[in-house]
């Protein structure tokens, strides 16, 4: 703190930002503080390596600016290894992967960006190797899933970045010529006990990767318990909700207020962007709350629908983006029906709410959306 010139009190100060980003209450700050301060006198290692991506998560990630948060953050962790940032090269770098593997073995956060492929789709770093004809040793690139064999049993926690690692992404849609795996399924060939947290966005939001990473050092550390995840082992406090709670222009959806044609926008009339393709409704993710780029704005702020990127159904299970939920039935909105069929994503009627259901269905509150009494 003294290199940067930075008080107790500013740091008490960035402890709170700290704790409000991990959706803890202000009592916690003094806690964090001690435990950040902890963590910078260790210099937490983390090895990020990348599966089959387009490094669109890190581009992600190295735009952050919540007001000093990620500084903080970033300073007082020790990313051994980055492909995309780091400076050294080759075996240097490789090298670093090993001797924090070896010496660090417990302690290191090992974060993944991308799914894993099968066999030499993906390969970085040398291994073994094999002989040419005349017998002389040939450096050999290793692939990704032998990494992963080495780096998971010695790992604290793993962090599959991003929906491409965390559920297949786009790499796992359609043919998935390469057998794009999502990390967990990996992991847990590996090591089923090993502890995995999925972060999804594509790319994930700058703040779910900062505070996804910080919850679950502070859960190693034995500052807080462990993480609160979803069915999906995502942090709640980042995809606790759906999207479509906290929209902007939910009220036009309630009132039943639809865009049908992009030739007709008006931006002053915020009208529902479901007709054309919003998954708001199936997506848990604080987009709209949190927003992106210094929280300016966000895809339905932006006037475009939500792709669901953060959804487990990405981009496969959501796909043609541009049309609505084929699974989603409202009547006046998809062909009309007495029922209600509500199955993308695995969600329930009580996702969009049941002061919808009663209005739409034209039911009385004292009566189930099918005309019988509860």
């Amino acid at each position: 703190m003294a290199d940067k010139l930075v008080t107790r009190r500013q740091f008490l100060k960035h402890a709170g930002a700290t704790a409000a980003l991990l959706g803890l209450s202000e009592a916690m700050a003094p806690q964090l503080a001690k435990a950040l301060q902890e963590l910078a006198s260790g210099k937490p290692p983390v090895i990020w390596i990348q599966g089959q991506n387009c490094t669109g998560c890190s581009v992600s990630f190295l735009n952050s600016s919540y007001p000093m948060v990620a500084e903080l953050v970033l300073d007082k962790l020790s990313v051994r290894y980055h492909p995309t940032i780091m400076a050294a090269a080759g075996s240097k770098a490789t090298e670093a992967i090993e001797a924090t593997a070896k010496e660090l073995k417990g302690q290191y956060v090992l974060v993944v960006e991308g799914p894993i492929p099968n066999g030499e789709f993906c390969t970085f770093g040398l291994g073994k190797g094999t002989k040419d004809l005349m017998g002389n040793a040939v450096p050999k690139d290793k692939p990704i899933e032998e990494w992963m064999n080495e780096l998971v049993p010695g790992a604290a926690a793993v962090i599959a970045n991003g929906s491409c690692a965390s559920f297949g992404g786009i790499p796992a849609a359609n043919a998935n010529v390469t057998g794009a795996t999502p990390v967990e399924k990996v992991v847990a060939k590996i090591d089923r006990k090993k502890p995995v947290i999925n972060v999804g966005g594509c790319p994930s939001h700058p703040d779910w990767v900062v505070g996804s990473v910080m919850n679950a050092l502070l859960w190693i550390q034995g500052v807080k318990g462990k993480p609160d995840l979803n069915m999906w082992k995502e942090d709640k406090t980042f995809f606790g909700k759906l999207i479509h709670e906290n929209c902007e222009r939910r009220a036009a959806f309630d009132a039943g207020l639809f865009l049908e044609d992009w030739n007709d926008y008006n931006p002053d009339m915020k009208l529902c962007l479901f007709k054309l393709g919003c998954k708001g409704p199936v997506t848990y993710a604080d987009c709209p709350t949190r927003r992106w780029n210094t929280a300016v704005s966000w895809c339905v702020g932006s006037n475009a629908p939500c792709q669901g990127c953060a959804s487990p159904d990405f981009y496969k299970g959501l796909s043609p983006l541009y049309q609505p939920l084929p699974n989603v039935n409202f009547p006046g909105i998809t062909p009309a029906t007495d029922t209600l069929g509500w199955v993308a994503a695995g969600a329930t009627a009580v996702g969009i709410g049941a002061h919808y259901i009663s209005k739409q269905l034209g039911k009385k509150n004292e009566e189930s959306p099918k005309g019988g009494e509860k």
